[in-house]
């Protein structure tokens, strides 16, 4: 469902990341400071992409950055990237 109606981690392709820092950038400007603003995100393809989006995310105004484990689903759910697969604790 995430996939076809384009949300969730579907939004972390490299052409959609300027979107999310967006979003992050609206939101920290709507709400007061004493708010946090929080991100979930899953790991990228790379860890220097993952810390490239986090540092953006940060510098957008995210207090909080929390980051899932595996990469986002495949559409066959099937090998590298499959939601059912172990967490990649070493890349956190």
């Amino acid at each position: 469902v995430a996939y076809s109606g384009h949300f969730g981690s579907y939004l972390l392709g490299p052409e959609d990341r300027a979107l999310v820092v967006a979003l992050v950038r609206a939101m920290r400007a709507a709400v007061p400071r004493r708010v946090a603003v929080c991100c979930k995100i899953r790991l990228l393809d790379s860890s220097s992409e993952t810390i490239e989006l986090v540092a953006a995310l940060r510098d957008a105004g995210a207090d909080v950055v929390a980051i899932h484990g595996r990469k986002r689903a495949t559409w066959h759910k099937r090998g590298p990237g499959a939601r059912d697969g172990p967490a990649d604790l070493a890349a956190i």
